[in-house]
């Protein structure tokens, strides 16, 4: 089935019928979520406009950048690894935390798994 959509597209692609397409060669805008009701789609605009993000989101990029942080550190600098190592783990203790709070509302298939510290830890190359 794919193969012949496929086929089909790269035909009509070849006779032009795409041609005329507003905003060719630009960037599609998948800014709107298609899935959030249309009567919420303003709210989540106004969110997204003004960097309003779950905390979850908030908690796992200071993770991320904590993980940066402690791979710019030599391994010769025991103690500001060790450090840099014990934000790390609180940070994602206050992770899971979140991803605690949030299961006690979201009942769907979009609950997210706590993190594993160890496996964080290690992930960062200086962990046990």
């Amino acid at each position: 089935m794919w193969l012949f959509v496929e086929r089909k597209l790269e035909e009509e692609a070849r006779k032009g019928a795409f041609d005329r397409l507003p905003g060719p060669g630009g960037p599609i805008d998948l800014s709107e979520n298609p899935y959030v009701p249309p009567e919420w789609r303003l709210g989540f605009k106004l969110l997204k406009d003004h960097g309003v993000v779950p905390e979850f989101v908030q908690r796992r990029k200071e993770i991320e950048t904590l993980r940066e942080e402690l791979g710019r550190v030599p391994r010769s600098q025991t103690a500001v690894a060790r450090a840099v190592l014990e934000r790390l783990k609180a940070a994602v203790e206050a992770l899971n935390a979140c991803l605690a709070r949030e299961r006690e509302f979201v009942r769907t298939s979009l609950q997210l798994p706590p993190v594993d510290v160890e496996a964080e830890l290690r992930a960062s190359g200086h962990g046990p």
